[in-house]
């Protein structure tokens, strides 16, 4: 097991020491998980909606205009949208570190970042920050989307899932009908602009994530503690 050194000064307990040394891999992949996060902030998608609002174009074509009762009308027309300056290739970028963030089996996962701040040695206010973060995060995909079809309006869950897994990936048969029918309907522009909202509140919470390891990295390196490996292991 790897020593730990500095625990006197840090005023630990050898138990607590121990318990300390037996989470360095934890450590380790904190520290990756926040290089991780370092490289989606720099990306161009992460970059460009920091501050700025998707803006979405849309128009009528082909309108018509049918008379009904009194002196209301009815519009029919073929609808197109889009986001103005879209690059797919942000997009891309993006879920390719979404997909590392939010799959069960990448050990950067949310979920798995939840086991080691389930742990005994972390601290009860940073864990509990976490699970609110996550849980937060959680809310919005369960929320329902401003996307309305006859049949009423889908989560953002079903939204970010048919994106991803029907029209990006191409991983599920049918999300992809789904997504195809979604781009000859001519709202993709609002589709698109509803996956930009929830990606970007994403890469804050990944941001704010962040923030809580470095703060306890930092909390527990002040206290002039070092690990290193005994002789022999």
């Amino acid at each position: 097991m790897p020593k730990i050194h500095g625990i006197e000064s840090a005023g630990l307990t050898k138990a607590q020491a121990d318990q300390i040394a037996t989470s360095v891999d934890d450590f380790d992949l904190l520290r990756a998980f926040c290089r991780r996060v370092d490289r989606l902030e720099q990306s161009g998608f992460s970059k460009r909606f920091e501050t700025d609002v998707p803006n979405v174009i849309a128009k009528m074509n082909e309108p018509s205009f049918q008379r009904e009762e009194g002196l209301r009308f009815s519009i029919v027309a073929r609808v197109e949208s889009w986001v103005e300056d879209f690059s797919q290739d942000e997009i891309d970028a993006f879920v390719l570190s979404y997909r590392v963030f939010t799959q069960d089996n990448d050990r950067f996962s949310i979920r798995n970042l939840s086991k080691i701040f389930a742990k005994d040695w972390m601290h009860p206010n940073a864990r509990e920050c976490f699970e609110d973060a996550r849980a937060q995060l959680n809310g919005h995909l369960d929320s329902a989307s401003t996307i309305s079809f006859p049949e009423g309006r889908i989560s953002v869950r079903a939204l970010v899932d048919t994106i991803i897994y029907g029209g990006l990936a191409h991983s599920n048969e049918e999300k992809s009908k789904i997504f195809d029918s979604w781009e000859h309907s001519g709202i993709m522009g609002f589709i698109w602009a509803e996956f930009m909202a929830y990606a970007r509140e994403v890469v804050d919470t990944l941001k704010y994530m962040r923030g809580l390891i470095l703060d306890l990295i930092a909390s527990i390196e002040e206290h002039g503690l070092t690990v290193s490996v005994a002789e022999g292991e």
